[in-house]
């Protein structure tokens, strides 16, 4: 029962996700080609490499197509992993490190696959790679609950509430079934895999649009004017809020608040929290609480390095007084707004002396 259940199945779920992956790619060829659009289409590319490569109907493919589309499925929860920075990590930036994962997991699959050697040795690969893979699944799990809390996009925290988690999990579980568990003792195994690339692949072309722009730091999206203006007194809202909010933030400096949350500023304005989030994003054009308190901080703790008085007071104790808990987020923060150090922008401001 199960082998002729998963012989009529799976030419359906195969072929019906491949059809929806040629959509897919076919909307994400068109104008205009950014890296969003780039990262979506390799995973897409990835995943149709998998579909094709695997099951009975890969083993008929020439062996000149079979290489590349192993290839192309090896280096699916590297693209993953990319787009899971992209999508949930504000402050990432695209730099030659990211892109290392990418020869070594293609160096390891073609040892895997043609290099012919010993057992032993095949397996410690195996094991590297499929290491390798869950890694980076794990680390966009952890992106999708890291700030989860000071994210000021609603449909992104949604995501980050099970589409990191979900196919982040999926990646982790099947590269644990690849090492360790028996095919035979699964039979839905294949059906499992196939029927959840179905489904994402049918989900993100109903939510491709909404992807793409939350993808996009230059567009956060706002409240439409529509809106507004069919109710003037949400706009007269809004105004006194934003003013409750300047108030807090440039006369209280409530920022210097090491652990200030959106539902803390929130309670302090009187105003709920959800509405606070949608007016910091639409508004003011932030993606992130944290960002947004850290542009005080660091315009604070930037008066304070430069101060011919405070020469000899540590970075740290600048770092503290301005609303961080320790010295590495500073830096972090100071650098992703400024392009450099603490330290150096005091030389730079001061001089060496």
């Amino acid at each position: 029962m199960l082998p002729e259940l998963e012989q009529n199945l799976d030419p359906m779920l195969r072929g019906g996700g491949l059809a929806l992956l040629l959509l897919l790619a076919l909307r994400l060829l068109q104008p205009p080609h950014q890296a969003s659009r780039l990262l979506c289409l390799g995973l897409v590319s990835c995943t149709a490499g998998y579909l094709l490569s695997s099951g009975s109907f890969g083993q008929h493919l020439p062996a000149a197509l079979q290489v590349p589309l192993r290839l192309l499925d090896s280096l699916a929860p590297t693209v993953f992993w990319l787009l899971g920075q992209n999508l949930f990590n504000d402050s990432f930036r695209w730099r030659p490190l990211y892109l290392a994962p990418l020869p070594l997991i293609i160096g390891l699959s073609l040892l895997i696959d043609h290099a012919g050697l010993s057992a032993p040795v095949l397996h410690y690969l195996l094991v590297l790679q499929q290491g390798l893979a869950g890694l980076m699944a794990a680390h966009v799990i952890w992106l999708s609950w890291h700030q989860h809390g000071a994210d000021l996009l609603i449909e992104r925290r949604n995501l980050r509430l099970w589409l990191g988690p979900g196919i982040g999990v999926y990646i982790i579980a099947f590269q644990l079934l690849n090492l360790g568990v028996n095919v035979e003792t699964l039979p839905y195994r294949d059906l499992i895999k196939l029927a959840g690339i179905a489904l994402f692949a049918l989900w993100i072309s109903l939510r491709l649009e909404n992807m793409l722009e939350l993808l996009s730091p230059q567009t956060p999206r706002a409240q439409s004017p529509g809106a507004v203006a069919a109710e003037p007194e949400v706009l007269l809202e809004e105004k006194a809020t934003l003013e409750r909010l300047r108030q807090a933030m440039d006369e209280q400096q409530l920022w210097r608040r090491e652990s200030l949350s959106v539902a803390d500023l929130a309670s302090h304005l009187g105003v709920a929290e959800y509405r606070l989030r949608r007016l910091i994003n639409g508004s003011l054009g932030q993606r992130n609480f944290n960002a947004y308190l850290n542009q005080f901080r660091i315009q604070a703790a930037c008066e304070q390095l430069a101060d011919p008085a405070r020469r000899r007071l540590p970075v740290l104790s600048i770092a503290l007084d301005v609303g961080f808990a320790s010295i590495t987020p500073f830096n972090r923060a100071f650098r992703a707004q400024l392009g450099m150090t603490p330290s150096e922008f005091r030389r730079q401001r001061l001089g060496a002396s």
